[in-house]
C-alpha cells in the first residue's frame, strides 16, 4: 500500500507539473507564432477537442485548475482512498497548480490578476463620456440576458471583472501563502493610481477638488475589490489602507486638497440634498480623512474655509456643516473641534446681538443726529457686525483701513452700545473681511431722463475706494493708497477688479491687466451699465492684479470678505490651496504641542531613554500629526537648553526631568 501511494502521488505530481507548466508557458507566449508551433502546443480538453494552448488566459487556467481540484476530490472519494493519501494528493495538486504558478497568474500580461485589477481601477466615472458609452453597452448586454457593471456613489464598478478577481482569490485561498501575491498586486495598483493622481495635481491638470474626487472614486473601486472579490479579508483591508496612506501622506497636499473638496461640497455640492445623501457624502470624506497623517494641516485649512463660509453666508446647509464637525469630533475628540464649535457659537451670538442692536436703534430714533452721516445723505449707515472670539477664528493680523466717515460713525455707535452692554471687553475691527452694498446713481442713458441705478455688492476695501469718487472723478494709485491705507497688493487687486471689461466701474489710465505705478490714474466711469440692477463685483486673482505668483491661490468672489485681504493673510500664513507644504502657522503649533507633550511625559516618568521618549510622543500626537524623529530630537535639545530636561551623566541617550 505504501509503495502504491508513493508511486501514485509521484505520478500525479509529475502529471500536474507538466500540464500546468505547459499551459502557462504557452499562454505567456505571443499569439503570432507560426502554424507549426501553434499546432505543436495543442492540448486536449476533457471533451477531446483540441485547443491551442497559446489561447489559454490566466482566467481560463484558474477555471481549469478549479475543475482539476474538484475532479481529484471526486476521484479520491470514488476510489475510497485513505484520508492520509487523499490529503497528500490534494496538497500536491494545489502546490503544482496554484503555489508554483501564483506569481505568474498574478503578473500575466492582459489576463492576470494585476491586469484585471487595472481594468477595474480604470472604470470611467459616472457622468463622463466613457461612462455613458459603457452604460449604453451595459444596456445592450442586459437586453441580451448578460450581466453588466453596477455603480456605487456615482462610481462605475465593473462587476464582471470583480467576479473574475473573486475566482482567482477563491483558488489562491486554498494555499494561504499564495494570497500574498494578490495583496501585493492590490497594494501596488493603489500606489500607482494614487501617484498618478498626485502628479496630475502637481502639474495643474487636476485642481484640488478633482484630485480628492479621484481618490474617493479609487477608494470605492478598491473597497469593492477587497469586500467582494477578497471577501473582506482583514489583511487585504490593511494592505489597501497602507497603500492609500503611502501616497496620501507623501506631503501635506492631500490634507489641503481634502479641505478644499469639503469646502466646495458644503458650499454648493450638498445644497438641497436630503439627510441620507449628506450622511453618505460626508462619510466618504471621513474615510479619506482617516488615512491622513497631517490631520492638523486639514484642520487649519478647514477652519480657514469655514470662516469664509460663515462670514460670507456661503454655507449650503447648516445641518451639513454641523454634521461634518460632529464626524470630526467622533474621529479626533473634543479638542480637535472645540474651535470649530466656538465659531458656530460666535455666529449664533452675533445674530442675537444684531437683533438686540436693531431694537436698540429703534428706541434711539429721536437721538441727536450725527454730523458724520451727512456723507450718506444724512441717513445713518445700516451696519451688521459679527463679533468673533480671537481664540476661535483664524488670525488675520491686517491693519484696519480708513473707512468712509459715515461708516465710521455707524461703527462707533455699535461699539458704544456693545461695550456698554458687555463690560470688560475690547473690540478690534477686521475691515479686511467685511462686505458692503452701495448704491451707484449714474447719469441717464441717451434718450432717457431717468437716472440709472445699480446696487453694487462689493468688499469693504472696494467700498472705501468707490466712495472716494463721490468728490473727485479721477485719482492716482498713490492718492487712493494715502486716503485708504489699504495694503499695497490688496489695493492693486481691488482696483483691477473694479476695472475689468465686464464690471468697468472705474477706468484705468494704463493699458494691460496690471497697474503701471503710483501715477496710474483711475477715473469714474459715468457710462457703466449692466443688465442687472443688483450687481456682484467679483475679485480677480492676485496674480492677475500684481503679475506675481505669490497670491495664485486667491481668486474667489467678492462678497462676504472672500477674495479680500483675508486671502492674502491666509497666503502669508502658508494656507495656499493645493500647496504640498505644511503651513507656517501649523509648524509653529506643532513645535508647541511637541514640547508640551515631551514635558508632560518626562514630568510623569522622571527619566526616559531617547527611543522610548520618541515612541511615546509619537503615540500621543498621532491623532494630529506624526512627528519625524529629527523634529523630536530638535525640540528635546531646545528643552535641554532651557533647562526643562538634562542628559544622564552615565548615558547620554537618557533624559532626566528637571523640576
Amino acid at each position: 500500500e505504501r509503495d502504491f501511494e508513493e508511486a501514485f502521488l509521484g505520478e500525479s505530481q509529475d502529471f500536474y507539473r507538466m500540464e500546468s507548466t505547459s499551459r502557462l508557458s504557452h499562454a505567456a507566449s505571443t499569439l503570432g507564432s507560426s502554424d507549426d508551433a501553434t499546432n505543436s502546443a495543442n492540448l486536449q480538453n476533457d471533451d477531446g477537442a483540441s485547443k491551442p494552448a497559446a489561447k489559454y488566459s490566466a482566467m481560463e487556467y484558474v477555471h481549469r485548475a478549479r475543475s482539476r481540484l474538484d475532479e481529484e476530490k471526486t476521484r479520491a472519494s470514488l476510489l475510497d482512498l485513505p484520508a492520509q493519501t487523499k490529503s497528500a494528493l490534494l496538497r500536491i495538486v494545489e502546490t503544482e497548480l496554484i503555489e508554483r504558478h501564483a506569481k505568474t497568474l498574478v503578473e500575466m500580461e492582459g489576463s492576470g490578476f494585476a491586469s484585471i485589477l487595472k481594468v477595474v481601477a480604470s472604470s470611467p466615472a459616472v457622468g463622463s463620456v466613457a461612462a455613458a458609452s459603457a452604460g449604453n453597452r451595459r444596456g445592450a448586454a442586459a437586453s441580451a440576458g448578460m450581466s453588466g457593471s453596477g455603480d456605487t456613489n456615482g462610481v462605475v464598478i465593473d462587476r464582471d471583472r470583480i467576479a473574475d478577481l473573486a475566482s482567482v482569490y477563491e483558488l489562491f485561498s486554498r494555499v494561504p501563502s499564495s494570497v500574498n501575491h494578490l495583496r501585493d498586486a492590490l497594494g501596488e495598483r493603489v500606489r500607482l493610481d494614487g501617484r498618478s493622481l498626485v502628479r496630475d495635481q502637481e502639474t495643474g491638470v487636476a485642481p484640488p477638488a478633482a484630485f480628492v474626487k479621484g481618490v474617493l472614486d479609487m477608494r470605492e473601486r478598491f473597497a469593492a475589490v477587497v469586500g467582494d472579490a477578497m471577501r473582506g479579508e482583514k489583511k487585504a483591508q490593511k494592505r489597501m489602507r497602507e497603500a492609500f496612506e503611502d501616497f496620501l501622506n507623501a506631503d501635506a497636499r492631500a490634507a489641503n486638497c481634502l479641505a478644499v473638496y469639503v469646502d466646495e461640497l458644503l458650499r454648493a455640492g450638498l445644497r438641497g440634498a436630503d439627510e441620507r445623501r449628506v450622511a453618505r457624502e460626508l462619510d466618504r470624506v471621513i474615510v479619506i480623512f482617516r488615512y491622513l497623517a497631517d490631520k492638523d494641516v486639514f484642520e487649519a485649512y478647514y477652519k480657514n474655509h469655514l470662516a469664509k463660509r460663515l462670514l460670507g453666508n456661503k454655507s449650503g446647509s447648516e445641518e451639513a456643516e454641523r454634521a461634518m464637525v460632529s464626524l470630526l469630533k467622533a474621529e479626533c475628540g473634543y479638542q480637535f473641534t472645540s474651535k470649530l464649535e466656538g465659531m458656530f457659537n460666535d455666529m449664533r451670538i452675533s445674530k442675537e446681538t444684531a437683533e438686540k442692536y436693531r431694537a436698540h436703534k429703534k428706541q434711539m430714533v429721536n437721538a441727536t443726529a450725527d454730523a458724520r452721516d451727512a456723507e450718506n445723505g444724512g441717513k445713518p449707515v445700516d451696519v451688521e457686525v459679527s463679533v468673533l472670539s480671537n481664540s476661535h477664528w483664524p488670525s488675520q493680523n491686517v491693519e484696519p483701513c480708513i473707512l468712509p466717515t459715515a461708516v465710521g460713525a455707524a461703527m462707533d455707535r455699535f461699539q458704544k452700545y456693545y461695550l456698554t452692554t458687555y463690560t470688560g471687553r475690547k473690540l478690534s475691527w477686521q475691515t479686511s473681511t467685511g462686505s458692503a452694498e452701495i448704491r451707484a446713481n449714474l447719469p441717464p442713458a441717451k434718450g432717457s431722463s431717468k437716472p440709472r441705478r445699480h446696487d453694487l455688492s462689493v468688499t469693504t476695501y472696494q467700498m472705501c475706494i468707490l466712495v472716494l469718487f463721490n468728490v473727485r472723478d479721477s485719482l492716482t494709485l498713490k492718492q487712493i493708497r494715502e486716503e485708504t491705507h489699504i495694503p499695497e497688493d490688496e489695493l492693486r487687486r481691488h482696483l483691477v477688479s473694479l476695472c475689468t471689461p465686464k464690471h468697468r466701474i472705474l477706468r484705468k489710465g494704463s493699458k494691460g491687466k496690471g497697474i503701471s505705478g503710483d501715477d496710474d490714474t483711475f477715473t469714474y466711469n459715468a457710462d457703466y451699465t449692466s443688465k442687472m440692477t443688483r450687481v456682484k463685483v467679483p475679485m480677480v486673482s492676485m496674480r492677475d492684479a500684481t503679475g506675481s505668483s505669490s497670491g495664485s491661490a486667491a481668486a474667489s468672489g467678492g462678497n462676504g470678505g472672500e477674495g479680500s485681504a483675508a486671502a492674502a493673510a491666509s497666503s502669508r500664513a502658508g494656507l495656499v490651496d493645493g500647496s504640498s507644504s505644511v503651513p507656517i502657522t501649523v509648524e509653529e503649533d506643532r513645535r508647541h504641542l511637541l514640547e508640551a507633550a515631551i514635558v508632560r511625559i518626562m514630568k510623569a516618568r522622571k527619566m526616559l531613554n531617547h527611543n522610548d521618549l520618541v515612541a511615546e510622543v509619537t503615540r500621543q500626537l498621532s491623532g494630529r500629526f506624526v512627528p519625524p524623529p529629527q523634529f523630536v530630537k530638535k525640540r528635546v535639545e531646545s528643552l535641554i537648553e532651557r533647562e526643562y530636561l538634562e542628559r544622564d551623566e552615565g548615558d547620554r541617550r537618557v533624559y532626566r526631568y528637571m523640576a
